[in-house]
């Protein structure tokens, strides 16, 4: 009988059909910040979990923090072979890519995965630890110092029982030696769409620089200055030059110097590790379901496998209708596809798997999560909002950590209009998550919301020069829209004082016909102001002409009257209240600022998507 398994197998092979194989069973380890799933050994998932509460500790030391934020819950996969750990690798150009690890983002939760059989399973995902730690515990940083520190931290070494910092990665003493450097300035300037970032060859050099510039401050002890230049130079927007030459004492081409002679210091420091906490380890066998459930999960929050997600799941669920990771992951894979009633099934469903009743912060969180991913499609109720607040609470309730549940609190909360609450809300959120600059410009949208445009626009400078574009582009628009709110309010404010509340009396009827401008011959000489008057309207939005893309043109309707508004270019539209501009867009409220271009026609300036349907 076992000649005959043996010869089946061989055949299986040879006609390319996979055989089942027998797998290790499937482990969980629990620490006190981590949860692990690994296929390896009890011993070597208690090593990974130790591995990153070491590192967590390190960073604590590093900067002086005695609590961490982790506004995301964290998972790590440990796979004990090469072969298992390539099916999860992200891909490119529908390969995998070559790694001993990643890091995965989602809205409910991060995911790690560390290839075990690798000689040096960590380097890469302690890079991305790096960041995670960066985003939870401090405002946004420069690329240079993101970059350089996560590179810096990576390169970390733990041996008996001390830590080494400082020893020079070997590709970054060759390329650092035989290439031509970046100006110190240029390199503190790079964002995320400079050639620096994105060119490979060029990358590579942003990268060992950025390194070496951290590995100066760290030896030297000089973070309190590097501090004080980003505060320099992103919250008071000083010069490179200048907020080097405040925060070091020396000008900037001295401070290159001084960064470039510390490569050939080869200085490596060490420090005993901090204490961990005491707190034991806890260990459980995981059923085949709940391993393959989470393997799901991390596909589920992949663009490269997500659809492979969907029969992964599904495939789960005939062996386990009851299970409550896989039915939790199968609505927020439906939520990523907008189908939402199909999302609601499933997290009721997974409300009903757990044996947890009603203690499931996730749950509550992703509950409120697909109410508010509904909302931006269709719109919500008050009902809606007020079922989506109790959800939110409830999750914070469980789980005060969660920044992402703030943020939806916040939201919920305006569209109540009780908008003292929804900064409260954005405010705890920004605390717990302060390099997540959307929710900066959420709160700034709440200030102007609760007419409090000062704090607004004090808000939109600090993330006006962000490093990343769509955040630094909206920033940009929204300070330019704020002048045109100031009137609004002002004149409000005077209509109020006078007994008028509806915007539509005379006083804000437009103006008579104005002749269209391309009426006249283009005449490129020199640039033509816009010097109509900015006007606003309240209505229903009933539909969106695409046609013409880039062009797009909205039709409003306020009582009887029916208005056309016109934008050149919708991608580059002001937008408030929704990610961006829809095509898709049918029976929304909406507030608009427009100029006036005739009787029923005019060009958009901004647009507002209440929330209210």
């Amino acid at each position: 009988m076992g000649r005959r398994i043996v010869l089946l197998a061989c055949v299986l092979v040879l006609l390319g059909i996979p055989a089942l194989a027998a797998s290790s069973p499937w482990i969980e380890v629990r620490s006190r910040h981590f949860r692990v799933v690994t296929d390896t050994s009890e011993k070597q998932g208690h090593d990974v979990a130790q591995r990153f509460e070491q590192m967590r500790g390190i960073f604590g030391t590093m900067f002086n923090k005695s609590t961490l934020n982790a506004p995301v819950p964290l998972d790590i996969v440990a796979f004990r072979s090469q072969d298992e750990f390539m099916r999860y690798v992200p891909q490119w150009k529908g390969k995998p890519v070559s790694l001993t690890g990643f890091f995965q983002g989602g809205e409910d939760r991060y995911f790690i995965g560390v290839d075990m059989s690798s000689s040096d399973p960590y380097a890469t995902v302690f890079h991305e630890y790096a960041h995670v730690l960066l985003h939870g515990n401090f405002p946004a940083m420069p690329l240079w110092f993101e970059e350089g520190f996560a590179e810096y931290f990576a390169a970390l070494k733990i041996n008996a029982g001390q830590v080494e910092y400082g020893d020079v990665p070997p590709q970054y003493a060759s390329l650092l030696a035989g290439s031509q450097w970046v100006p110190i300035t240029q390199l503190f300037s790079v964002q995320q769409d400079s050639a620096d970032y994105n060119e490979n060859d060029r990358r590579s050099m942003f990268y060992a620089e950025s390194w070496l510039t951290v590995h100066y401050l760290m030896t030297n002890n000089r973070l309190v200055d590097a501090f004080k230049y980003l505060h320099l130079a992103a919250i008071e927007h000083e010069p490179v030059p200048d907020a080097i030459q405040q925060a070091f004492g020396v000008d900037a081409a001295t401070f290159e110097r001084n960064v470039r002679a510390s490569l050939g210091s080869n200085q490596v420091n060490k420090q005993a590790l901090p204490g961990l906490n005491d707190e034991p380890y806890s260990t459980k066998k995981l059923s085949q379901a709940d391993a393959d459930a989470t393997l799901a999960d991390m596909h589920a929050h992949s663009r490269d496998y997500a659809q492979q997600a969907l029969g992964e799941l599904q495939t789960v669920l005939k062996s386990d209708s009851g299970n409550e990771v896989a039915n939790r992951s199968l609505g927020y894979w439906y939520v990523q596809h907008n189908q939402f009633d199909q999302a609601a099934q499933a997290f009721h469903d997974a409300q009903l798997a757990s044996k947890q009743d009603d203690n499931d912060s996730d749950l509550h969180y992703l509950e409120a999560y697909l109410l508010y991913r509904k909302a931006l499609k269709g719109g919500i109720s008050p009902a809606e909002a007020i079922v989506m607040q109790q959800q939110l609470e409830r999750a914070l309730q469980l789980d005060p950590s969660l920044a992402a549940a703030q943020n939806l609190l916040a939201f919920s909360f305006g569209v109540q209009s009780r908008y003292d609450l929804a900064v409260q809300a954005e405010m705890s959120a920004i605390a717990l998550d302060p390099s997540a600059e959307m929710y900066q410009a959420n709160l700034a949208h709440l200030y102007i919301k609760a007419g409090r445009v000062d704090d607004a626009e004090a808000v939109l400078k600090r993330i006006q020069a962000s490093s990343d574009p769509k955040i630094r582009e909206n920033a940009q628009q929204n300070l330019a829209a704020l002048k045109v709110t100031r009137e609004q309010l002002t004149e409000k404010r005077r209509l109020s004082a006078m007994g008028i509340s509806d915007p539509t009396a005379p006083q804000w009827k437009m103006t008579p016909d104005i002749k269209k401008e391309d009426s006249a011959p283009p005449d490129d000489t020199e640039p033509k102001f816009d010097t109509r008057k900015t006007l606003y309207l309240s209505g229903e939005l009933e539909s969106v002409d695409c046609s013409g893309q880039p062009a797009a043109v909205v039709t409003v309707r306020k009582g009887a009257k029916e208005m056309r508004l016109r934008t050149d270019d919708y991608t580059k539209l002001i937008v408030m209240g929704a990610d961006e501009f829809s095509c898709d867009w049918r029976h929304k409220k909406v507030l608009i600022n427009y100029k006036p271009g005739g009787k029923s026609d005019g060009d958009l300036v901004t647009l507002e998507v209440e929330a209210g349907k």
